[in-house]
Formats: structure tokens, sequence, C-alpha cells
């Protein structure tokens, strides 16, 4: 009878050591698998369809972040850097609305000045805007962030309408 327990624990042992194995193998690899899927970042799709005075855009793109992150850094718009965007200032607040006025480079040297009211939806990984003054554009657009674990895949959607014909 010993003879025949220690030969049933030892195969338990060694069912049990192939499924911790098998276990650490699979968490390495879909580790590794997510790391790659994170360097993979950059855009993916890229459409801008342009009839009459109308202008919509949209964006596929893979970014190397938590998507928390992502929405955090979008979310917080007055931070912005680019060369095109001359200055962003907050012109009202709240948890889940922001108004921000922005000044932005525009054709033949002239700065376009434009407000914009962003509407947040962390929930539903969600972020959309539209223009409030009725300048020269009026947009309406929206990020789409899915989470990928170390990077999130963000769709954009823009309509814009021109008011007015600008020099080229």
């Amino acid at each position: 009878p010993r003879a025949t327990q220690g030969t049933s624990m030892s195969k338990t042992y060694k069912i049990v050591s192939a499924l911790v194995i098998v276990a650490v193998v699979a968490i390495g690899g879909y580790y590794l698998y997510q790391q790659h899927r994170a360097r993979k970042a950059g855009l993916l799709t890229e459409n801008i369809v342009h009839q009459g005075d109308s202008w919509t855009a949209d964006f596929t793109a893979r970014i190397g972040a938590p998507e928390p992150r992502v929405f955090d850094t979008i979310k917080d718009v007055e931070h912005a850097k680019s060369d095109q965007v001359k200055s962003v200032q907050v012109i009202s607040q709240t948890d889940k609305e922001k108004t921000v006025q922005m000044q932005i480079a525009g054709p033949g040297g002239q700065d376009i000045t434009t407000r914009l009211a962003f509407e947040y939806f962390p929930e539903q990984h969600r972020i959309a805007y539209h223009t409030v003054d009725g300048g020269d554009f009026a947009t309406t657009a929206q990020y789409d962030l899915e989470d990928e674990g170390p990077s999130t895949l963000m769709k954009f959607h823009e309509s814009t309408k021109v008011a007015q014909s600008l020099p080229v």
C-alpha cells in the first residue's frame, strides 16, 4: 500500500508541477504579447474627407500607455504642446465638463481663437468636444479609448464645417 501511495503522490506532484509550469508559461507569454502590442504604437488608420464646406476626419491609433493615462492626457488639454496650438486657457471646469479658449496658428499667419466644450465619460472611456463660439469653424469630435493593458487603442472622429472661405 505504501508503494502505491508514494507512486500516487509522485504522479499528483508531477501533474501539479506540470500545471504550474504551463500556467507560468501562459502568463509569461501573455505578458510578452502585451509588451509587443504596446511597442507597436502609432497611427493605424487615417481618413480625411472634404466635401464643400465640410470636413470629416477619422483616425485610429495605438498609444503605448494605459487607457487611464491617455484619458487624463486628453482631459488636460490645457497642457497640450504643439506648434499649431499657441495657447489654451480654461474658461470653466467641473468633473465632467471643461470649456477652454484655444488660440491656433491659422492660414496666412493669422491666429484663430475658438472655444471648445469638452465632455468626459470615464466609465465609457470616451471624451467628446464641440465648438461653442460659432466662429469660423463648427466642430464636433469624439475620442473612444479601448484599454489594452499597457497600450490604448484610440478611435477619433471629427466633423468640421467651415463658415467662410479662408485664404490659402
